[in-house]
């Protein structure tokens, strides 16, 4: 993920990061109550959740996914996905990614998530909750 923009560029407006994904990654299902995101797929195909919609995108395409709302994606390849995410309001998104990037270069596992990364505890730190 590269964050372009975050919320000390806007006043705690909204964060703006790319997103790279390998086919067969992407985000389990979640929900979080204090943030709306918007997803903007410039390239590669994904498979995207919005509650109990089961969505099909690809370049171009826009999804709007209110707080609260289950959501999940996932990059269905052949090609590498890239998408833009916009979160609002902003600092909330970037804070949790900070952190479980700090989590695992701490537990020497920076490539490769384990065990000592407990992504659903610090989820919870920024009221996220993972569903699946």
């Amino acid at each position: 993920m590269i964050f372009t923009t975050t919320a000390k560029h806007n006043e705690g407006g909204y964060t703006l990061c790319e997103a790279i994904e390998p086919p067969q990654s992407g985000a389990a299902l979640h929900r979080h109550p204090t943030y709306d995101e918007t997803f903007i797929i410039c390239e590669g195909n994904y498979e995207f959740q919005l509650d109990k919609q089961m969505l099909k995108l690809g370049p171009g395409d826009t999804v709007f996914v209110p707080r609260g709302i289950p959501h999940s994606f996932l990059s269905v390849g052949p090609r590498v996905g890239r998408q833009l995410i916009i979160s609002s309001p902003g600092g909330i998104f970037d804070a949790f990614i900070a952190e479980v990037a700090t989590s695992m270069v701490d537990s020497g596992l920076p490539a490769c998530p384990g065990e000592a990364t407990d992504f659903r505890a610090i989820a919870a730190k920024y009221g996220m909750e993972f569903l699946s």
